[in-house]
């Protein structure tokens, strides 16, 4: 009777993706270099051993948390005010990560790390440009080595996304990219001036939740400097920084970007749902 109870417990195990696709998020995940950038090089994730993790930080910083794995266990750890208020300026890294990471050292003193994963015929590492994620080119100033499904490989290399002097010319799809802070490289788009944030007829909606402060719109063009800004005709002042930043009220919005004679208008919804 024990047993039969014991077996109805338990469900059995099912696969819900390929061994190769787990094998890539897992290797991604044990990146420790692509969260050098975020966290450093020496953050609480850094291990000598393979591990697996990631992080989030919930909207307002209510919630944060930390989840990875050796080759043994899954470890999950949360870090909150359980009657859900925010904390201040807390992520994750600097809550749950480190209690996260001292279960993971403890368990790691008998668990095994995780295997790198073997090539087969289905799984390929090949070594790619770390700007582009295409073939190492003659422009790549870095390189680095991914792991892909069989035919998702890339083909082409690097060079077309490169000008003579080096500088990265990206499709126009990285418009808001490039004309943000992150685009720290110099890239551009081959694209007329146009503004790229708030996109066109974008809607947004007020959340009643969240401070004033995390519900501003970053305004920003492409192909562009000097650009100055307006919202229903009036001026948007900028800020320290050299950035724009637009606070959403509720209503319909003509933003419009200025620069050197040139003009662009996008319209825009704002809406309130705590009305």
């Amino acid at each position: 009777m024990r047993a039969k109870l014991l077996a109805s417990e338990h469900r059995p195990l099912t696969r819900i993706a390929s061994k190769e696709a787990t094998a890539i998020i897992t290797d991604i995940l044990c990146d420790n270099d692509a969260r050098q950038k975020s966290f450093g090089l020496r953050s609480p994730l850094a291990f000598e051993q393979r591990v697996a993790a990631k992080t989030g930080t919930s909207s307002g910083f209510r919630d944060t948390w930390t989840v990875g794995f050796d080759k043994e266990h899954t470890v999950a750890v949360w870090a909150g005010n359980f009657d859900g208020r925010p904390m201040r300026d807390t992520f994750a890294i600097r809550a749950a990560t480190p209690l996260w990471a001292a279960i993971i050292q403890e368990l790691l003193r008998h668990d095994h790390p995780l295997d790198a994963p073997a090539e087969d015929k289905n799984l390929l590492r090949r070594e790619i440009c770390k700007t582009t994620g295409l073939l190492p080119s003659r422009f790549s100033a870095a390189t680095t080595n991914e792991l892909f499904l069989a035919g998702t490989e890339p083909s082409e290399d690097s060079a077309d996304y490169f000008a003579n002097d080096g500088k990265l010319i990206l499709p126009d799809a990285y418009a808001l990219w490039c004309a943000s802070r992150d685009n720290t490289i110099g890239a551009h788009v081959r694209s007329d001036f146009r503004i790229t944030s708030p996109p066109p007829n974008a809607r947004y909606q007020i959340d009643p939740v969240l401070p004033p402060s995390q519900q501003m719109v970053e305004l920003t063009a492409a192909c562009a400097t000097d650009v100055e800004w307006f919202v229903n005709g009036e001026r948007v002042t900028q800020e320290r920084d050299g950035r724009f930043f637009w606070q959403l009220a509720a209503g319909e919005w003509n933003v419009r970007a200025v620069s050197a004679g040139k003009l662009a208008d996008a319209k825009i919804i704002v809406e309130d749902t705590s009305n």
